[in-house]
């Protein structure tokens, strides 16, 4: 299977580093996504803290579904949590 990434064809089923254009990569390998490296890595750390802030999310539901006998929809639960924490991002 051939696709287009950036405008350059690769011929494997998972994409690649390597396979990616130059300008997607700084001097040590590490993705880039904004002008500013400072910028890549808050988003990270953004990131992280959300993933840690999930994990918590999901042990109280467990908690309380154990303790009121009532479960909750999980898929709904984890959308909710994106939407509230990505908010700031869609309003731009």
């Amino acid at each position: 299977m051939v696709r287009l990434w950036g405008g350059h064809k690769v011929s494997e089923e998972r994409l690649r580093p390597e396979d990616a254009p130059p300008s997607l990569y700084d001097d040590q390998g590490n993705p880039r996504f904004f002008a500013d490296p400072g910028m890549d890595r808050f988003v990270a750390v953004m990131m992280n803290l959300a993933q840690e802030v999930w994990v918590q999310e999901e042990r109280l539901l467990a908690l309380e579904a154990e303790k009121s006998g009532q479960t909750v929809d999980p898929e709904a639960k984890v959308k909710e949590f994106i939407d509230r924490v990505f908010a700031p991002i869609r309003e731009a």
